[in-house]
């Protein structure tokens, strides 16, 4: 009887082909195979799937306003949100520069006209304010659109009249520093903050001291604006200072209204005139006491009024007028007064409104309202000159800006790219025609 043959074990390092024979699996062709079912599968499902997707775009059937969007758009386009077509006049399609115009200006960049020689320079609406990034404002751009150009000005442009051309970053070394070396206010007023400010408390002619910033610089009724009110006479000084209208002569010892605070010296004169008059008809006595030192009394009643009239007036302009005002000249008797802006911003006087002290930003008062005004005017306590500048540097600045990583930082929070003053009216358009049909509006009231 043949003796059993016993199978050879396998061994892994055996690579002959027996060996390899043994790790097949004879039986493979019967057991299924999930790749090949899952494929087969998708074949069917992944075209019928498809097709029912595609059903809501052939029937309008859905919310397709939302299918290609790329993200909700800024606050100030949030009317236009449901009308896609308004901007983007052809589907899939940047948005064009003239859709932009439309409703915006388009004011170009004040540094544009340096580089009209250079082709390509001008860049796209979008490039820099882009839409469908959330509710944020449009105005918000980010750095790198600014010191693309600012951080090499004289390879950017060519004319550059700049101090400063290299701009990287709102950073000492990295931003020209504010305000600008030497620069003086030269308004013609008598202004000391220091004699407003003492450091120890006190009260003169019922003004109690030291005085807030807040008593005079006072927050702009124009919310958008975030700036000051103009500091006045009447407003902001009328209370504490009318003695320095006063006129009467002191020997008189009579009361009297302070005279109007105008430059026009006849209606002053004419003021002085009738306060002498009414009170030479309330008190005939009055015209009896004697005005000169060598006490010798009028001859009559109008002549009383007229000399005191004219030494009062000398008193006034001599003495009181000077306490805040220079003179450019006299006209006769009469001085002319050099004229003084309202206190808002740097004095100039060929211009009645002023110019910024800042002329390449904007600053908003409203924003910084939170702050202690001493944390970045602290020169003012101390400055006895109307030619102190104690307009705010770059060092008070950076403290928070700068370096806080948020939108604070930004360029774009204190500079404007576009040139505002060449911004002109558009045609007017109605409702129906800026916003299309999106909604049917009331024809009486919306309540």
């Amino acid at each position: 009887m043949a003796k059993e043959e016993k199978p050879i074990p396998y061994q892994s390092r055996i690579l002959d082909t027996k060996g390899v024979a043994q790790r097949l699996d004879l039986r493979y062709l019967s057991k299924p195979n999930r790749f090949n079912d899952l494929r087969r599968k998708l074949t069917w499902i992944a075209p019928l799937v498809a097709a029912i997707a595609c059903i809501p775009f052939l029937t309008g059937i859905g919310p397709l306003d939302k299918v290609f969007s790329n993200g909700p758009v800024s606050k100030s386009h949030a009317i236009f949100e449901q009308n896609c077509q308004l901007c983007h006049a052809q589907a899939f399609s940047k948005v064009a520069d003239a859709t932009c115009n439309q409703c915006h200006d388009g004011a170009s960049h004040p540094a544009k006209m340096i580089d009209t020689g250079k082709p390509n320079r001008e860049v796209r609406c979008a490039t820099c304010h882009e839409e469908h990034r959330g509710s944020s404002e449009l105005k918000i751009v980010a750095n790198r659109n600014c010191t693309t150009c600012h951080a090499s000005l004289k390879q950017s442009g060519t004319g550059i009249q700049l101090t400063n051309v290299v701009i990287s970053a709102f950073k000492e070394g990295k931003h020209p520093n504010f305000p600008q070396p030497g620069l003086v206010d030269n308004r013609p007023l008598k202004l000391n903050h220091a004699i407003h400010m003492p450091k120890d408390a006190k009260t003169i002619r019922g003004m109690k001291l030291p005085m807030k910033c807040t008593e005079c610089h006072t927050p702009s009724a124009n919310l958008a604006s975030g700036g000051l009110e103009p500091v006045t006479f009447d407003k902001n000084c009328m209370q504490c200072h009318k003695r320095e209208l006063e006129f009467v002569l002191p020997g008189l010892a009579v009361e009297a209204a302070p005279a109007p605070h105008t430059k026009d010296a006849l209606k002053i004169r004419q003021f002085i005139l009738e306060t002498y008059q009414n009170l030479a008809a309330a008190n005939p006595s009055l015209t009896r006491r004697p005005l000169d030192r060598d006490m010798n009394p009028e001859p009559n009643a109008a002549s009383w009024i007229a000399k005191a009239t004219k030494m009062s007036e000398e008193y006034l302009f001599n003495h009181k007028c000077k306490y805040c005002h220079e003179y450019a000249a006299m006209d006769g008797s009469f001085p002319v007064i050099r004229k003084v802006n309202r206190i808002q911003g740097r004095y100039v006087e060929s211009k009645p409104e002023g110019e910024p002290w800042l002329q390449r930003a904007e600053f908003s008062h409203r924003a910084h309202r939170a702050l202690d005004c001493a944390g970045c005017h602290a020169q003012a306590k101390t400055s006895t000159k109307t030619s102190d500048v104690l307009v705010a540097g770059m060092k008070d600045c950076t403290a928070c800006h700068g370096a806080s990583g948020t939108q604070i930082d930004n360029c774009s929070t204190c500079h404007a790219y576009h040139n505002k003053s060449k911004e002109q009216d558009h045609d007017r358009r109605s409702l129906q025609q800026l916003i299309g049909k999106l909604f049917s509006i009331p024809s009486q009231g919306y309540y």
